[in-house]
């Protein structure tokens, strides 16, 4: 008598972020007749290291990939096949391959189900970089959400996805590398993640790079949630809220906010970075997003080589003249992988290649033309703690109270909510920028997981299957078997050849 081969898929944030979809995604194409499958975020759950385990799948961002490749070394020397994934390996996959078996470029559906052929046929083929072509949404079964700890993540951020990757190409941005072409998954499949939400979620997040990417999509998805009366936020890029109608069928769909990366008001630095934007209008657009009843959120990033040090006091107008209710800043980050970060490095400005302070806010990693590091440093500190000083977000909120925001709540509890909100992100925003206080919220989320107590009688991550009786050893799997066939015997683009493949060898 004999289990299934167990698989862990590990996580490792940086910050408490809503839960991860790409790892649900793997789950997903794994059988569960032929494997037993977890996942872990090292954030909200205590890692059990001595329990059997046949295959580990870990995933970390820049600044959490040092732990990654920790954890991979110590599952390596277990004896354990390791597969690493994720933004950073596929950028730098040769250094990931260090301290892994397998590396997985990009998307990872057609790759994960190679490995899964593999580690049944012949664990030894588990090794090298994989990198294959994208599979079709169309045919994905949904995140298998039931293996992530939801209850331990904000029931206001629950996660959606309608497509991947981002039609643009900013110089700092690694979704091109990242994704295969924007592409979009069919509504139903959308409206079916709505529908099989918890009952406590009380709104979602859809976590698409730009949701808006395919206009007519967009429209007919927000038509089709309208029904359901779930507030949800979202990311698309700054154009979609030029359009009023746009704007308010999207208020319809359950729209609570609009974060979009607008980046700068020097539009000399949008310009050569490959941003398609024109600064003067942000205003406007941040007006009409929030007289439409939604929250705008701007992303700002400093540093750029055509900023100097007063970019701060101008973006400071800026945000007092467009009363934008919620922001984040942060400095020009050039991660591993994009056109920046090898502009950068074939300069030899960069600074360091401690990925630890690959974390944005007020680290500064490359050496900025127009200013000294110090200069880039502070300034972006002293945005951060104008834009969130009590006095402005009390003249926020008063701004606030005279818009449509928030329908669910009417009256004081309406005022209470966004005076709630908008002391969170003070305090949030000082935590970020205030040595002393980033100090202690740094160490505070690295304990976070020990909240759970209850992970403490468990000698298990894989909770359901825990006590579960043991199983007979599966026979051998045959080609005709395998994870590609899992639907009926639909397939995705090419894998019918590494089927064929697999049946001749």
């Amino acid at each position: 008598m004999s289990r299934r081969p167990r698989i862990k898929l590990i996580t490792i944030p940086w910050e408490l972020e809503v839960p991860t979809l790409s790892l649900a995604s793997l789950a997903a194409v794994t059988p569960e007749e032929r494997f037993e499958v977890c996942i872990v975020d090292l954030l909200r759950e205590r890692l059990v290291m001595d329990e059997p385990t046949d295959l580990v799948g870990i995933t970390a961002s820049t600044p959490s990939i040092l732990a990654a490749y920790a954890l991979a070394d110590m599952y390596r020397a277990r004896g354990v096949k390791v597969v690493l994934g994720g933004h950073h390996a596929t950028a730098m996959p040769q250094e990931a391959l260090l301290h892994a078996d397998a590396v997985v470029c990009g998307e990872g559906e057609t790759s994960w189900m190679r490995i899964l052929d593999h580690l049944l046929t012949d664990p030894g083929k588990v090794a090298g970089i994989y990198k294959d072509d994208p599979v079709d949404l169309a045919t994905l079964p949904p995140p298998r959400l039931d293996l992530v700890k939801l209850d331990r993540y904000s029931r206001f951020s629950y996660p959606l996805v309608a497509s991947r990757g981002c039609p643009e190409a900013c110089s700092f941005c690694f979704a091109k590398r990242m994704t295969f072409g924007y592409r979009t998954y069919p509504i139903a499949s959308v409206i079916e993640q709505v529908r099989r939400r918890p009952a406590w979620v009380r709104s979602a997040f859809f976590v698409d790079d730009n949701l808006a990417g395919d206009l007519d999509y967009t429209r007919e998805l927000f038509r089709q949630l309208r029904p359901y009366g779930l507030p949800f936020a979202m990311q698309v890029r700054h154009e979609f809220s030029s359009n009023v109608e746009d704007l308010h069928l999207a208020r319809q769909a359950g729209c609570a906010l609009i974060s979009s990366g607008y980046e700068s008001v020097n539009q000399a630095s949008l310009d050569r970075v490959g941003k398609r934007a024109n600064a003067s209008f942000y205003t406007e657009l941040v007006t009409a997003i929030q007289e439409a009843g939604i929250v705008a959120s701007g992303n700002w990033m400093f540093g750029f080589d055509w900023d100097g040090p007063d970019v701060f006091a101008a973006t400071w107008a800026h945000l007092q003249e467009s009363k934008i209710l919620h922001s984040s800043f942060t400095t020009e980050i050039p991660f591993p992988g994009t056109t920046t970060y090898k502009r950068y490095l074939r300069e030899g400005r960069i600074l360091t290649t401690d990925y630890l302070r690959y974390r944005g806010r007020d680290e500064v990693v490359v050496s900025p033309k127009g200013m000294t590091p110090e200069q880039l440093r502070d300034g972006v500190r002293w945005i951060t703690r104008q834009y969130y000083s009590l006095r402005h977000r009390r003249r926020l909120a008063r701004w606030a109270a005279t818009l449509d925001l928030f329908p669910a709540f009417r009256g004081w509890t309406r005022s209470a909510v966004v005076a709630f909100l908008n002391y969170r992100e003070v305090l949030l925003w000082q935590s970020r920028m205030v040595p002393s206080f980033r100090w202690l919220a740094r160490r505070l989320t690295a304990l976070n997981k020990y909240r759970f107590a209850r992970d403490l009688l468990r000698g298990s991550n894989f909770w359901s299957q825990a006590h579960a009786p043991a199983e007979p050893t599966p026979r051998p799997m045959l080609a005709s078997e395998s994870p590609f066939l899992r639907q009926a015997g639909a397939m995705p683009p090419g894998a019918e050849k590494l089927v064929t493949q697999a049946a001749k060898a």
